[in-house]
């Protein structure tokens, strides 16, 4: 039965991209840019065009016989009203067992591949960064929590038993020696006892009910989470006192600095953009730092043909590869090797980064640090 491409196009991710990399071949990859009426032509002229491509380079391969039903799907996409409406850039994926169309977060270059594996390292910059994580407006007169996927934001709700803010949690206008929040735990909040607050001077006990309500709100959040960043947004002194009371292990190092309040969801999209890019720098950064590390010890490799064999074989823990770098092999047509080594390194589990041409070892556009 030929699988379908989804009706409803979203944005390509990680982890749409993994299950991808364990395709067999031919595998046909089309990136169509974005599409303005009046300024392009539509995407079915130009996906018309990338068939009867990916048709001659089938025939020029000549290792696959079943050549019409592979691309039948991609007739009938080319022929779909759909693709006369504009929209972002496109990626579509189809083999023998594939067929998956996606819009992309960001510029693309027009192409079609035809190879033994996708061709994904086009998308690794894009995807890479953390492009799915939440946001927590810190302030203690109203929490806001946001969920940032594929360059937007949307508002969630707390989970319950979380309140909004200190004064519904009860911290500063109790007269009592103690001070106790009484909001109830809900499902995702765990089994929460209730929080105590202190006293002390007025500024200390301040000081003290903001910190322990923003440990509350940790304890809250965690289970919602489900181990994905956390960016923070606020002013420093309240961010500062989270980052104390927080014990959750995946906050991010930046933040969206000043009053979150007077954000609009765009405008927190365009920030929490900005700084997932940073952080996706930083941790490129930090395992290009691991290799110089364990240089000479047997476990790295800048060597393009020694990397590709090790991550077939399931041995590369983490691949670094220049943006835009190519290597064609010269024994098969449109095969790339730094791209064939990212599919198979995700395939098995372990991690691929990017980085700038010039932050790389000179000799080599690609590194990998072993596993054993």
């Amino acid at each position: 039965m030929t699988p379908t491409a989804s009706a409803t196009y979203k944005f390509l991710g990680m982890k749409d991209l993994v299950p991808l990399c364990a395709s067999s071949g031919p595998c046909i990859t089309i990136t169509l840019s974005a599409f303005h009426p009046g300024v392009q032509s539509p995407y079915r002229v130009r996906l018309k065009a990338a068939v009867r491509l990916a048709r001659q380079e089938l025939a020029k391969q000549n290792s696959f016989t079943q050549v019409n039903e592979l691309l039948a799907p991609l007739d009938e996409l080319a022929n779909d009203p759909e693709m006369e409406v504009g929209g972002r850039g496109m990626a579509i994926f189809r083999s023998p067992g594939v067929f998956q169309r996606f819009h992309l977060p960001g510029a693309v270059r027009e192409r079609v591949v035809v190879a033994r594996h996708f061709h994904i390292t086009p998308f690794l910059k894009q995807l890479l960064p953390q492009r799915e994580f939440y946001i927590l407006a810190v302030n203690r007169k109203h929490l806001r929590l946001l969920r940032f996927l594929d360059s937007e934001c949307k508002e969630v709700a707390l989970p319950a038993g979380i309140p909004h803010n200190v004064e519904e949690a009860g911290g500063f206008d109790a007269p009592d020696h103690m001070l106790r929040n009484r909001s109830a735990a809900g499902s995702s909040a765990g089994a929460m006892p209730a929080v105590s607050f202190g006293t002390g001077s007025e500024r200390e006990k301040t000081h003290e009910h903001i910190e322990q309500f923003f440990r509350f709100v940790d304890r809250g959040l965690s289970e919602l989470l489900q181990r994905l960043p956390l960016l923070l947004a606020g002013v420093d002194y309240e961010v500062a006192l989270y980052r104390r009371a927080s014990r959750y292990p995946h906050i991010m190092n930046d933040r969206i600095a000043g009053d979150p309040r007077i954000l609009t969801l765009q405008e927190m999209a365009r920030l929490a953009g900005e700084i997932a890019e940073t952080e996706a720098q930083h941790l490129a950064g930090a395992a290009l730092e691991r290799y110089c590390e364990k240089a000479g010890a047997g476990r790295t490799s800048t060597e393009p043909l020694q990397i590709l064999r090790a991550a077939a074989g399931g041995r590369v823990a983490e691949l670094i590869v220049a943006e835009g770098a190519e290597l064609p092999d010269p024994a098969e047509s449109m095969h790339d090797v730094l791209n064939a080594a990212a599919v198979l390194t995700l395939a098995n589990g372990g991690n691929v980064f990017t980085l700038s041409a010039d932050r790389m070892a000179r000799e080599s556009p690609i590194t990998a640090l072993y596993r054993y």
